[in-house]
């Protein structure tokens, strides 16, 4: 099946708006939702990096936004991989949905091919 996302994700959330409602000690369905809104976000603005000509401050903007994104789907995904490790799952250096996406799916969360898109 083929998921197409047709608006932006979070357009009126920061990645610091996002962080501060999830933070402190998360549940495991917390942090898959954490980790599918940072996600899903990042992916949506890393695109508009390329809509800018490398070095113009329009390009700057939007890898910055794209940077911020990325650190805190990195945040989560890590906290994932953290209670990954104590149920003795190896985490993988490359192809790391093949352990993404079991947690998100106990978690109520499908892999639409690039987008987290919940049950």
């Amino acid at each position: 099946m083929t998921y197409i996302m047709c608006e932006e994700p979070l357009s009126d959330i920061t990645p610091q708006d996002l962080r501060k409602i999830y933070s402190g000690t998360l549940t495991e369905k917390e942090l898959a939702t954490a980790y599918a809104l940072s996600s899903n976000e990042f992916w949506w603005v890393e695109d508009n990096i390329y809509d800018y000509e490398e070095g113009t401050p329009e390009y700057q903007e939007a890898k910055h936004i794209a940077d911020d994104w990325c650190s805190l789907m990195e945040f989560y995904e890590e906290q994932i991989f953290d209670i990954l490790r104590t149920e003795g799952i190896e985490i993988p250096d490359s192809g790391r949905i093949v352990v993404l996406a079991p947690f998100m799916k106990r978690n109520g969360y499908l892999d639409g091919n690039g987008w987290w898109i919940e049950k």
